[in-house]
């Protein structure tokens, strides 16, 4: 019989644990991280495309994301960021703002593909925040 460096372990119950410990760490010296901040995700994610140029959103825009619910325009900022500058620049004016969201929802080219669900969804969403934010 050869020599066998895991007899030790195999031939007495337990054996090892201890060991193992030392090299993982017992449970209690593991470090928890905390979870990531949604809203935090959002504007890095947002600031970090690379569609809003080399210096990231406008200050119009920024302010626009840091106003919004967290995650609001997430999936938006990220693949169309051009649309967050447009919804900067009509914010102020209901009319114009109208005019946007018709343009975006409605088709009227017939070259246009639509967005993904999640971003329809999104726009759905802002619009009738912005809505219900003029009954006010």
């Amino acid at each position: 019989m050869g020599f066998n460096p895991l007899r030790r372990w195999t031939s007495e119950s337990g054996a090892g644990k201890a060991d193992r410990d030392s090299r993982i760490g017992a449970p209690e010296n593991k470090v928890y991280y905390p979870k990531p901040d949604a809203e935090l995700d959002a504007r890095w994610t947002a600031l970090r495309n690379p569609g809003f140029g080399r210096n990231g959103p406008s200050p119009e825009a920024q302010a626009l994301l840091d106003q919004l619910p967290a995650g609001l325009l997430e999936q938006t900022a990220r693949d169309y960021p051009h649309l967050i500058e447009k919804f900067a620049a009509n914010w102020p004016n209901p009319k114009a703002m109208r005019n946007v969201f018709e343009e975006l929802t409605f088709e009227s080219r017939v070259t246009r593909q639509g967005f993904p669900l999640a971003v329809l969804n999104e726009l759905t969403e802002l619009r009738e925040r912005y809505e219900k934010a003029l009954q006010r």
